[in-house]
Order: C-alpha cells, then sequence, then structure tokens
C-alpha cells in the first residue's frame, strides 16, 4: 500500500503475496494513521429487493475498495430509522473513515449525517446538503437521448412515469424528457406519479387511448407498466412503446427486452471512492462539488412507430 509502486508492480506483488497466503496484519499502520482503513456504505431500505439496482453498485463498489487499503462495509437504513434520523451503527461505533452515501435519503437525514466530522460522498444522486462530493449519472441527457428515440418513432404523445419530488434524479429525468418535447414542438403533460409517501408503489393511471408511448424513470417501473398494459389488452411495443433507465437485465417481460440507459456504474464507482480516499487522507481537501457521468442507450425491442 505505500507510494512510489507501480501498478504492473504492485499487482504482481499482491498476486505472489496471495498465492503465498500472506495475511497483512494492520494493526501497527492503523496505530500510526490512526485511521480504520474502512469505508461505510449506506443504502435507505426502501430501494433494495431482490433485483435492486444498488445491489450491482454496492458490487462494484466492493470490487473498486479491493484496489485501496480500504475494506467496504454495508448498513441498510430502515425505513423508519430514516425517519427518525437515527444514525448508522457503523457511524456511532466510530469505526469507519468515510461513508459512502448510496440512494438518496430524505433532506433531515442527509442533513444528520453531514453534522457528524465524518468524510462523506453522496452517490448515484446530488444535494446541496453540506460541503459534499457527489456523483451521479447524467439524467438530464439519458433521459433526452431515450425521448429523442420515441420521437424518431414516430411518437408525438409521449408521457412521462416518475414522481418528480421522490428523488433529484426523476426529476432531471422529466427534465429530459420535456427538453426533448420542446425541441420537437410536441405537447407534454405533468409526470405521472408511481410511488405515494415513502417510496411506496402505487398503480399508475396509465392512459393508452392517449399516449402512444411512454417514457419511464426506471426499469424496474417500466416493468411495472408493460404488465399493467397486458393486463388492459394493450401490447408493447405493437400498441405502445416504452422505455425505462438503469438498463436493468433482470427487468424482461415475456421476452420484451426493455430500451433503456446503461449507467456507467464502473467510472462512477471508481471517481467516488476516488474522491473520498483523497478526502480520507488529505488535510486541505477541498471537494470537487457534482460530478455527473453520462451512460449510453441500449435499444431492445420495446419501441416501435405508433399503431394509430
Amino acid at each position: 500500500g505505500k507510494e512510489g509502486v507501480g501498478e504492473k508492480l504492485r499487482k504482481s506483488i499482491l498476486e505472489k503475496a496471495e498465492e503465498l497466503g500472506y495475511r497483512y496484519n494492520s494493526l501497527p499502520r492503523n496505530m500510526l494513521t490512526g485511521r480504520n482503513y474502512t469505508i461505510g456504505i449506506v443504502i435507505p431500505a426502501k430501494y433494495i429487493g431482490e433485483t435492486s439496482f444498488y445491489w450491482v453498485f454496492y458490487l462494484e463498489l466492493l470490487a473498486v475498495l479491493k484496489q485501496t487499503p480500504y475494506l467496504g462495509i454495508l448498513e441498510i437504513i430502515s425505513t423508519d430509522d430514516e425517519a427518525a434520523c437515527t444514525l448508522p451503527s457503523i457511524v456511532t461505533a466510530n469505526k469507519i473513515d468515510g461513508l459512502i452515501v448510496l440512494g438518496q435519503f430524505s433532506d433531515p437525514y442527509l442533513a444528520a449525517l453531514s453534522a457528524n466530522d465524518l468524510k462523506c460522498i453522496f452517490l448515484d444522486f446530488y444535494s446541496d446538503i453540506g460541503n459534499i462530493d457527489c456523483v451521479a449519472a447524467n439524467n438530464i441527457i439519458g433521459s433526452y437521448d431515450l425521448t429523442k428515440l420515441l420521437i424518431a418513432a414516430g411518437h408525438k404523445q409521449i408521457g412521462f412515469i416518475g414522481s418528480i419530488d421522490a428523488t433529484t434524479s426523476i426529476l432531471d429525468r422529466y427534465i429530459g424528457f420535456c427538453k426533448a418535447m420542446l425541441e420537437a414542438g410536441l405537447p407534454y403533460e405533468s409526470a405521472i406519479p408511481d410511488r405515494a409517501g415513502r417510496g411506496i408503489y402505487i398503480d399508475i393511471p396509465l392512459r393508452p387511448d392517449i399516449f402512444t408511448a411512454y417514457v419511464c424513470n426506471n426499469d424496474r417501473i417500466a416493468g411495472m407498466v408493460i404488465r399493467q398494459l397486458e393486463r388492459m389488452s394493450f401490447r408493447v411495443p405493437e400498441d405502445v412503446s416504452i422505455v425505462g433507465f438503469d438498463n436493468d437485465d433482470t427487468m424482461i417481460t415475456g421476452g420484451l427486452g426493455i430500451t433503456s440507459l446503461a449507467v456507467n456504474v464502473p467510472l462512477m464507482c471508481e471517481l467516488a471512492v476516488d474522491l473520498l480516499v483523497k478526502n480520507i487522507e488529505s488535510d486541505d481537501y477541498t471537494p470537487r462539488g457534482k460530478s455527473f457521468i453520462d451512460g449510453r442507450v441500449v435499444v431492445n425491442q420495446s419501441i416501435a412507430p405508433p399503431a394509430r
């Protein structure tokens, strides 16, 4: 872990150490530096499920941290603890050097986290609470590009599905949708809500008699919309076209892949860890602020020209 060693040589040494079964005793180092060499990762429970996109982020974070002297430890924050502003046990136990906040919490909870002297970074969202680095996907441009695909296919009546007051990501995706519709001279309406308070998903008030296509704020919602349309005897993409966000390949409905925006998870995690480690190890670190990472459109079978 010392500086001044080339990456190629460092990799060879680590591989040989693992081959020989070497185990580094970190206690003297920890006593010398005053660090635990552990980074906490917290995720809101409301975003966690068997197909949660944040498991992809978490596994990538562990892979990136493996290339550093730091270990990663995860804590899921319950909805009740978030509402009560109960700090994570990994924070109150003083066992971590820094914290990655993965997924947007309520403003009061973010304020409680940032009130500590602990070094933090916000990942996959941004906030002006505290002078904290934020790394997020470029949601405005991503949603703009997806909406342009639907317009290019001939759609003129397009709806956006997502509760814009839930997260900054959904609001930005709605802004990108509006930008594309405005540039094309097409009418657009207010965003169609997909969840109630505390992140509870609701039945979406679909109007396939009006809209020939929908921009969904993520692939999970896109999958829910497809199943809901099927129950209403509408076919995707023959009757209604759908695009999602995140390129979550677990969301395949009836063999139908969803046209989506692939978020650059590796680059986002790499940048988040790099900024946090620099913050931890530097006495005069200046936060970089908000960093937005571009993704790429992945075209699948959920888009077709309008049937009417």
